[in-house]
């Protein structure tokens, strides 16, 4: 609204002075007023030259500011997603141990339960995918409902990608087990084909010991 009064403003004076200029040529005065007359022109051309060179550049610094905004904003993204991939890469299994990784770590996750599973000969394996495997094989035990619930919950927190799939569970009918249900469990885990952080990051050793000293603040913290 302001600017509008503003040009509303330079209109009317422009208009007056074209009709101050109207009265002197008819009185014949007109070369009295002819320096005038160059002034207003000068002036005005002046104006509008400057008004638009003004508003270019205005443009051209709000599109500037944009551009910085849209990079640092990119900058961050991808400073997150590099150590979120930092982060989790370790989680992943090697490939070289693809065939005896999944039954060591479920026998580890029995015996630290005090319990002897019976563990499938052969694990699958799932190949489809261009970039990662996924292993599967499956174990079963006895437990009662409390006893599995916690057992699960403590795999599910694991910090290796290591996961149960796939639950059965039977009630065992036999009297002398009373209370105990027969389980049977899917673990699956990935192998990536490859893994790429440590080659595709100039700093990846010093971003993982970065984490690791926030990771153990952290703890001290608590």
């Amino acid at each position: 609204m302001a600017a509008n009064l503003k040009n509303n403003k330079h209109v009317e004076n422009l208009k007056k002075g074209f009709q101050d200029i109207q009265t002197v040529a008819q009185e014949g005065n007109f070369k009295l007023f002819a320096k005038q007359l160059v002034a207003v022109v000068l002036v005005f051309f002046a104006f509008k030259f400057l008004t638009g060179k003004f508003l270019e550049k205005e443009n051209n610094l709000r599109g500037q500011m944009e551009a910085i905004r849209l990079q640092q904003t990119n900058e961050r993204e991808y400073e997150t997603n590099k150590r979120k991939l930092i982060r989790l890469e370790p989680r992943f299994p090697d490939i070289s141990g693809k065939n005896e990784y999944l039954v060591t770590k479920i026998l580890e996750i029995f015996k630290a339960e005090n319990l002897t599973p019976q563990v499938e000969n052969n694990q699958t394996e799932d190949t489809s995918n261009a970039t990662y495997v996924i292993t599967s094989l499956g174990a079963s035990t006895e437990m009662d409902f409390l006893s599995f619930a916690e057992f699960l919950a403590r795999i599910e927190n694991r910090k290796d990608f290591l996961k149960v799939t796939e639950v059965s569970i039977d009630k065992d009918s036999a009297p002398e087990n009373l209370g105990k249900n027969k389980i049977s469990l899917k673990f699956n885990t990935i192998f990536p084909k490859e893994k790429i952080a440590k080659n595709l990051f100039k700093d990846y050793d010093k971003l993982v010991k970065e984490m690791q000293e926030e990771e153990a603040a952290k703890k001290g913290g608590k």
